[in-house]
């Protein structure tokens, strides 16, 4: 590796680690501004905080604008370089730009590895550390009122409730399907279905059974009875939390479990499994396009470059938000939703790299 080399990753990994600490230092002390009320009221002390919260946070606010730091630690040295005409000196000494990119990537690949595997595998530990001291010390999960919700709970055991609750395992116009070999067996509708904490039961009012045998069938009414079945309300529960606190392999099986027992949200599962990637991913492109609109020396010069910068990366935030929106919500695939705003940045990357001095 060449001088050159060694000073601009050098200075590439050195200005992101001191951007990194300076924003994330701004952002603990926003966070704990809004959340100090909560930990006063739950009595939570500074060493708890510190030690079972803090440590944990700074990971998961990394993972979510990391590459935003990379976007903006190489427009501030850059910048810097086109500035001392130190850009003009390494391209007038033969070099071609496209050789100096080498350094730039060779960093950015060190990140993007660090990322991904943060991503995948470390930060959801993070995660899971995380929800667990604000579960206890600023807000307990809630979960609404879900409507026209079904599940498998078993192979070819589906149950539906026109309207549930979470919150205490209750539901209005409950009913359970079972089938053999593609034929219905087995019927039961109730008008109300409550979860027994105490009994470990389900309580059902105003409900029929129907049997289906192979020349009669059988019928069984009652307004009110104690019944047990093989689910209970956390086989119901779901929180947006679950899929952060998930490893990707534990959460690719998580998406199968969910296809195979017709579970409802996967979009929002699935919107994360590639999130994870493609934000790693796009460090490689946020780095070319930091390079190629830095290195051209401007009046103004890093002050434009650093307001061009986070700019973009409102821009390509929002295009993100939008682009999940339709994930979740309309047919949109989570792959594609997910990728969207890499691709659009990729071509604006190389229209900028083609117009950068040479």
């Amino acid at each position: 590796m060449k001088k050159i080399d060694r000073y601009i990753l050098t200075k590439f990994l050195g200005t992101f680690v001191f951007i990194m600490m300076l924003l994330l230092g701004i952002t603990i002390v926003i966070d704990l501004s809004e959340k100090i009320d909560n930990f006063v009221e739950h009595n939570a002390t500074f060493v708890s905080v510190v030690v079972d919260y803090q440590i944990y946070f700074i990971p998961y606010i990394s993972s979510l604008i990391g590459p935003f730091f990379v976007l903006v630690a190489v427009i501030f040295f850059t910048s810097q370089l086109a500035d001392r005409s130190e850009i003009i000196a390494i391209l007038n000494s033969g070099t071609s730009f496209y050789r100096m990119l080498y350094p730039y990537f060779l960093g950015a690949s060190i990140l993007a590895f660090v990322f991904f595997m943060g991503n995948n595998y470390f930060i959801p530990y993070a995660n899971m550390k995380r929800i667990a001291f604000e579960r206890q010390f600023v807000s307990k999960p809630y979960e609404g009122l879900r409507y026209s919700f079904h599940r498998a709970v078993t192979p070819g055991t589906i149950v539906y409730m026109e309207n549930y609750k979470p919150m205490d395992g209750s539901a209005y116009n409950f009913s359970i399907d079972r089938f053999e070999k593609g034929k219905l067996v087995y019927k039961l509708m109730a008008e109300r279905i409550d979860w027994s904490k105490e009994k470990k039961t389900w309580k059902l009012t105003n409900f029929y059974i129907r049997k289906f045998g192979a020349n009669k069938q059988t019928i069984v009414k009652a307004a009110e009875a104690d019944s047990t079945f093989s689910f209970t309300p956390d086989d119901f529960s779901f929180t947006a939390h679950n899929k952060e606190e998930m490893t990707t392999p534990e959460l690719v099986e998580y998406i199968k479990e969910m296809y195979a027992t017709g579970q409802p949200d996967i979009e929002f599962y699935e919107v994360e499994r590639y999130r994870r990637t493609s934000s790693a991913f796009s460090i490689y492109i946020l780095t070319l396009i930091g390079v190629s609109v830095a290195s051209r020396k401007m009046r103004g010069g890093l002050g434009w470059h650093l307001v061009l910068g986070i700019a973009l990366s409102a821009i390509y935030e929002i295009i993100m938000k939008f682009s999940i929106t339709f994930a979740t919500n309309a047919s949109l695939p989570a792959l594609v939703a997910v990728w969207i705003p890499n691709f659009l940045f990729a071509a604006m990357a190389i229209y900028l790299v083609r117009k950068a001095p040479k």
